[in-house]
């Protein structure tokens, strides 16, 4: 958090599990997730980590904040990226007693109403505890609507990499819809993690290595109707170098 960050109330009531949602120019959606995220159980609370979108997502929903206690607001200035957002967002729910953050996208593309599922994996009925449960979509059950052939391919040979050469045990690596217990960020090194969207790889491979467990609970992806993704041709050239830098660590150990 800097100093000419804007906040919204500190006076946040006791919970165990914050929802997050990183925003840049989401303003079309971040009404209806509020509403969405809140009734998807009544002790859930939701944190908006918003880079000081120039369409006004970041103060639309600071004035929601004001009137709604379970919504908190982060609105970051001077600093932008995806993997640095999430951080930013897990170490807040931290700093407010929280044990467990679910990180999802706030375009629609994740459904809220799987939230209690995912929480569930963590803490199974007589079943093993969990680290992470991810939202999949290339588990048996899991699927992805509106994607053209391109997107699918892409992310195809995303997850291949991160489980055939980073050694993660996970089908679906890049999905951003997960569950993560939060004592889990005391065993892994949290300073060089990669910045961008590789962040979720990174992510995984850094819990693996240190010996978590990660579990994936089937969801339908549904591509966003509303606004435009942000990724671009530089931030996907970031993101190819950052895992070719995890695998040259995974090999070769440099």
């Amino acid at each position: 958090m800097a100093e000419n960050d804007l906040l919204s109330r500190d006076d946040w009531p006791a919970g165990q599990v914050l929802v997050q949602a990183a925003t840049y120019n989401e303003r079309e959606n971040i009404a209806a997730l509020i509403d969405a995220v809140l009734a998807a159980g009544p002790d859930l609370q939701l944190l908006i980590v918003d880079d000081d979108s120039p369409d006004g997502t970041g103060r639309f929903a600071l004035d929601v904040a004001e009137r709604e206690p379970r919504l908190h607001v982060l609105v970051r200035r001077g600093r932008r990226g995806l993997g640095s957002a999430i951080l930013e967002g897990f170490m807040t729910a931290r700093a407010h007693g929280f044990e467990v953050s679910v990180n999802m996208d706030a375009d629609f593309s994740h459904d809220p109403a799987d939230i209690p599922r995912l929480l569930a994996a963590l803490d199974p009925a007589g079943g093993r505890p969990a680290d992470i449960a991810i939202g999949s979509r290339r588990v048996a059950g899991g699927r992805t609507i509106g994607w053209p052939l391109s997107r699918h391919v892409a992310s195809r040979l995303v997850c291949w990499f991160t489980r055939w050469v980073l050694w993660v045990p996970a089908l679906d690596s890049s999905g951003g819809f997960r569950a993560v217990r939060l004592s889990t960020l005391d065993r892994i090194d949290r300073e060089k993690f990669a910045q961008g969207y590789a962040f979720q790889e990174d992510f995984l491979w850094r819990v693996h290595r240190a010996g978590g467990r990660i579990v994936e609970v089937p969801i339908t992806f549904t591509d966003r109707t509303r606004g435009s993704s942000k990724a671009d041709f530089a931030e996907t050239r970031r993101s190819i170098g950052e895992l070719l830098h995890l695998a040259r660590i995974t090999w070769l150990g440099i």
